[in-house]
């Protein structure tokens, strides 16, 4: 093949089940004179295997085999052996429309362009990616041949994916660049920073000619950003001080320090804010001289007043004192959340010192949010998660993932602690004890009938589990190594998901201890008295499931629990009232919602696992009465089908 005119890189590492979809995509372009550089990055499934067999079909496809050391690595060792006029780069679990290559090509020669960038289509559209996602892959026509710091730092259609570029390999060759290895997030950004700088034009074509596989669960993107916010903003911070050396090489160039400085600063503020206190500290340190290097000082009073006060925020973080926390309080914060000043005054009272403050925005309100801020500057150990606003089990499940105290506990913005002293007291206790549980008293203000019943042994002294079992989750501290090893995690159990929680954790412990001091205090407890057949269904699930729970670990207390629950006043008529049938043409329900059907099949389910001899052996007396919602619900069955029938 005589020189090509694109070289295309692609790093490959165990994408066996897309690779071939990406080569295929390549080797049927309509610009034949290209090379296809795979990069083999150390593959351990049989992507090099599929690599080698298109080989011996298309002689343009070039394979260079390294040990694995993450995707700037393996691009850069493509840059290395790569002989077209221009570079362009495609990720293996993607692939490109067939044009694509052509298209940039012809644009490039025509506008003159160093630099060519495209959109893209994003797949699958399920579950559907972010706005800003679908905005930045679908820029305008726009040619310009004189740089403009905007164009990195602000106009989103053109960064920061460099998949989507296609570059005059001249340009990088004769300024010696390449990506750096050792930045594993951002490094697309960091590179774009050194060499759209250089380039005499850069032209932007609105066709969508790159085909991005946006949400692969074992992807890089997926691991660092989707499901682990700390390492995101901690590859984000390596990022900007990485990118503010090369600014400083361009200080010449228009609006460039102080654009990157308007940029960066809330870039890394949004993440920063969830950070650990330590971590805090440690990555203020490193990118405050990076911004002060960058001009801050001389630009200060030219920023926004909002900007200003985040890099305030910065700079308070890097004068704190380290703090090791031997707690994390985990709050989840939804829309409603009155009285959200007076919970955060609570913990700051606290005593206990060595503790982090995890909240978690479930998408709050605007005048809860200037709460939450607040309190933020104020005291350095809360850490502010956003996320987009989705169920109470996934808010309480981010703040697990985020903990890294020894211990972590739950509260909700309505509540508090009876006296500062609690928490210290508290985790005094589980320390001394080395349990994996502890609960504490607790008493409601202003609290209705409970769904749950008064179930005791007939002995009258509750045992730890029975306490624990009559409590709730917020009341209950947590080791954290027991609940992270075991995989605990909230379900969207409607009324049940912190009961589930917490009924779980008891079954996976007998290492559990109490304390008689009054601790949490609930400011009310609010129960639903109607949720949806479906709901309903999803609750006895959960108690079906429970219930199976306790039979294997032998917990008849749990049983008696879950009978009791069932059977009460409260729940028992919750499932009765909001699961009857209703007349509707069959047709019309081709799922059988309109039946009753499944819901008897559930409570049959979980009166199956009932274990007469286990509760009799746990000190529990069972009379007919288990099985009074039960009929309830068959009663209330026999009577629609006979007013049916007349």
């Amino acid at each position: 093949m005589s020189k090509p005119i694109v070289s295309v890189l692609i790093p490959v590492y165990n994408v066996e089940k897309y690779l071939e979809r990406c080569l295929e995509s390549l080797i049927n372009q309509t610009l034949t004179q290209i090379e296809i550089v795979c990069v083999n990055d150390g593959s351990t499934d049989n992507s090099l295997k599929i690599l080698e067999e298109y080989s011996k079909k298309d002689s343009r496809i070039v394979i260079v085999n390294k040990p694995n050391g993450g995707l700037p690595s393996a691009r850069n060792a493509g840059l290395d052996v790569a002989k077209g006029k221009y570079v362009g780069f495609v990720d293996s679990d993607d692939y490109v429309q067939t044009d694509m290559f052509e298209k940039l090509y012809q644009t490039a020669e025509r506008e003159k362009s160093d630099i060519v960038i495209c959109g893209a289509n994003i797949f699958p559209e399920e579950p559907r990616a972010t706005d800003w996602l679908y905005a930045c892959l679908s820029p305008e026509y726009k040619h310009m041949d004189d740089f403009n710091a905007d164009l990195l730092f602000f106009d989103q259609t053109v960064t920061p994916f460099l998949w989507r570029t296609l570059i005059r390999r001249d340009l990088i060759e004769e300024n010696n660049l390449r990506l750096r290895e050792d930045i594993m997030l951002g490094e697309d950004k960091a590179f774009q920073c050194k060499v759209y700088p250089l380039a005499k034009s850069i032209t932007v074509i609105p066709d969508k000619l790159y085909n991005y596989f946006w949400c692969r669960e074992d992807s890089l993107m997926s691991q660092m950003v989707y499901e682990n916010p700390e390492k995101k903003i901690l590859g984000h911070g390596k990022m900007i001080a990485h990118i503010a050396g090369t600014v400083k090489k361009h200080a010449d160039k228009r609006n460039m320090k102080k654009d990157f400085l308007e940029w960066s600063i809330p870039f890394l503020y949004d993440d920063f804010i969830c950070l650990t206190l330590n971590r805090k500290i440690e990555l203020a340190q490193k990118v405050l001289p990076a911004w002060e290097s960058c001009g801050y000082n001389e630009y200060k009073y030219e920023l926004p007043e909002w900007k200003r006060e985040m890099m305030d925020y910065f700079e308070q973080v890097s004068e704190e004192k380290s703090v090791d926390p031997v707690l994390s309080v985990i709050v989840p914060v939804d829309i409603e959340a009155e009285y959200i000043a007076d919970m955060l005054q609570t913990l700051e009272e606290q005593t206990l010192k060595e503790m982090e403050i995890i909240i978690v925005n479930n998408g709050t309100k605007n005048e809860n949010y200037a709460v939450l801020h607040k309190y933020l500057f104020r005291d350095k150990r809360v850490r502010l998660l956003n996320i987009a606003h989705g169920t109470y089990a996934n808010a309480l499940n981010k703040g697990i993932q985020l903990a890294e105290g020894t211990y972590m506990t739950f509260m909700e913005t309505c509540d508090w602690y009876e006296n500062p002293e609690a928490l210290h007291e508290w985790i005094t206790q589980i320390i001394a004890s080395g349990n994996d549980l502890c609960g504490c008293n607790y008493f409601c203000k202003n609290a209705p009938e409970s769904v749950w019943g008064e179930g005791r042994n007939n002995s009258g002294q509750s045992t730890v589990t029975e306490k624990m079992l009559e409590s709730d989750f917020h009341s209950v501290i947590f080791n954290t190594k027991f609940v992270k090893e075991n995989e605990l995690k909230f379900e969207e159990s409607n009324i049940l998901t912190g009961f589930e929680f917490l009924a779980k954790a008891c079954m996976k412990t007998d290492k559990m201890s109490w304390s008689d001091k009054n601790a949490y205090v609930h400011r009310k407890i609010y129960h639903q008295d109607w949720i949806s057949t479906d709901k309903c269904k999803s609750v006895l699930k959960v108690l079906s499931e429970l219930m199976a729970s306790a039979k294997e670990n032998g917990c008849g207390y749990l049983q008696f629990k879950i009978l009791d629950m069932v059977n009460s006043d409260v729940l028992g008529k919750i499932i009765l009232h909001n699961t009857r049938a209703f007349k509707g043409n069959p047709a019309d329900f081709p799922e059988g919602e309109n039946s009753q059907v499944e819901v008897i099949q559930c409570l049959m389910k979980i009166l199956n696992n009932v274990d007469r001899e286990l509760l009799k052996d746990s000190g529990y007396k069972i009379g007919s009465q288990y099985m009074k919602t039960l009929y309830e619900v068959v009663e209330e069955r026999q009577k629609f089908l006979a007013d049916m029938s007349n």
